[in-house]
């Protein structure tokens, strides 16, 4: 029988237990990112996450999300898609200048502008740092394919402006300044959520891309 065929009383019901499904879903998504930004990847178990969600079942976890994997690409993901969104729109707004720092904009600004969203305190920056250390999770800040697209596109207007260097040169620059924009952002959403003061998030932000640019940009000597 579809829900069409339902009677009234089923398919509310059903959409009730649904939504709380969803809630429930939710809950242990930001419960398990409050954990593993707080206490490390490692340091954190599914009872752990269960118990501190206030849910009894201890397999609740693994019904509502699934593995740790599972879990871990459904948080990730989860932060993909607003900061897709903005990456488009930063990358559209910057196609055609040749101001290289509107190009590094567009990829260093989307990620703190999300974070600020969240308000404070907030997970993701910490949490993103965490996984960031774990070869099994690394990439997963980009594992949303509109967020790559947009990214390269990015990337490609960037590298227009670029100094040549040996590749794996470039590779070592690209490295620090996601590590850079990663952990600065980290340390400073631990800070905001100790101190009760949320962050200076346009500040960070205006002075990652500058940092940002001056590193890419800069010529190699020798």
């Amino acid at each position: 029988m579809s829900t069409d065929d339902m009677p009234q009383s089923e398919r509310t019901r059903a959409g009730s237990r649904r939504e709380q499904a969803e809630a429930t879903r939710e809950l242990l998504l930001r419960t398990a990112e409050r954990l593993i930004a707080e206490r490390g990847l490692a340091q954190v178990s599914s009872r752990q996450i269960v118990e501190a969600a206030g849910q009894a079942n201890n397999s609740a976890l693994a019904y509502h999300v699934g593995s740790r994997t599972d879990l871990i690409h459904a948080i990730s993901l989860s932060h993909a898609e607003p900061i897709a969104r903005r990456t488009w729109e930063r990358v559209e707004r910057a196609r055609g200048s040749t101001d290289p720092r509107d190009h590094v904009a567009s990829l260093v600004l989307p990620y703190i502008e999300h974070v600020a969203e969240l308000g404070n305190p907030s997970w993701c920056a910490r949490f993103t740092a965490q996984i960031a250390a774990d070869p099994a999770f690394a990439g997963d800040a980009r594992s949303d394919p509109r967020l790559a697209s947009y990214f390269d596109e990015g990337l490609e207007a960037l590298a227009a402006h670029l100094p040549e260097l040996p590749e794996a040169e470039a590779e070592v620059r690209r490295q620090a300044t996601r590590m850079a924009i990663i952990h600065t952002c980290a340390d400073e959403e631990r800070a905001a959520a100790e101190s009760g003061t949320p962050a200076d998030w346009e500040l960070i932000g205006a002075a990652l891309t500058d940092a940002v640019a001056g590193l890419l940009l800069a010529p190699r000597r020798g």
